[in-house]
């Protein structure tokens, strides 16, 4: 008995000796790690492993993708209300491109009416200047001619140029008369018939104050 407890003893303080190393051990870790300011690592605790019963039944549970096959996106489906607001916006669309189309010709048919116009109005001015020229030409003929006759006229003898002048048309005459001289004209109107005579005076003395009414 007295050496079972002295062997009792000696395995009592051996225990205790090798648990204060192994607390000494700790202490002088944590005091390490508290001097560099990173935690104590913390006692790795063994993963549980996975149970491979499961495995195989989530594996199988998964369908596979066939990496060959070209993935097809779902068609867009759209309500009612969409495809009937689709179609009229379809058919706005054609309305306005017809219209479009329509007002381009209309635009191309106005040109072209307004170029034949400007045409003609062309042809017409051309035309009026040709008309404008030829009349200047005559005008300037009737007075050349009209100038000869009052200067033969003028030759005459007053009786030879009364007798002519009783057989003319009162405006050929006036003409005539008003491109002449007055002491020529005086020296004729008494040798003319009374109411020749009389009827030239009156278109004379009219003649002269025409003139004179514009003014006034």
């Amino acid at each position: 008995m007295p050496v079972l407890s002295r062997l009792l003893k000696s395995l009592i303080v051996a225990a205790m000796l090798m648990l204060a190393v192994k607390l000494g051990a700790v202490w002088h870790d944590a005091g390490v790690a508290f001097a560099q300011g990173t935690p104590p690592a913390a006692p790795a605790i063994p993963a549980k492993p996975a149970d491979s019963s499961a495995a195989p039944s989530a594996v199988s549970a998964a369908p596979t993708a066939d990496p060959l096959k070209p993935a097809t996106a779902s068609p867009q489906k759209f309500s009612p209300t969409e495809i009937e607001l689709l179609q009229s916006l379809s058919k706005r669309r054609a309305e306005l491109d017809q219209r479009s189309e329509e007002l381009d010709q209309r635009d191309l048919l106005l040109k072209a009416t307004e170029q034949r116009v400007q045409e003609k109005i062309d042809k017409l001015q051309q035309m009026q200047a040709q008309i404008d020229t030829a009349l200047g030409k005559v005008d300037e003929q009737e007075d050349l001619r009209l100038a000869s006759l009052v200067r033969i006229y003028e030759a005459m003898k007053p009786q030879e140029a009364a007798a002519i002048f009783d057989k003319l048309e009162q405006p050929v005459l006036m003409q005539v008369l008003t491109r002449m001289k007055d002491r020529s004209v005086a020296a004729i109107l008494p040798h003319l018939d009374g109411d020749k005579a009389r009827a030239i005076t009156t278109a004379l003395a009219e003649h002269k104050q025409l003139p004179d009414l514009k003014t006034n």
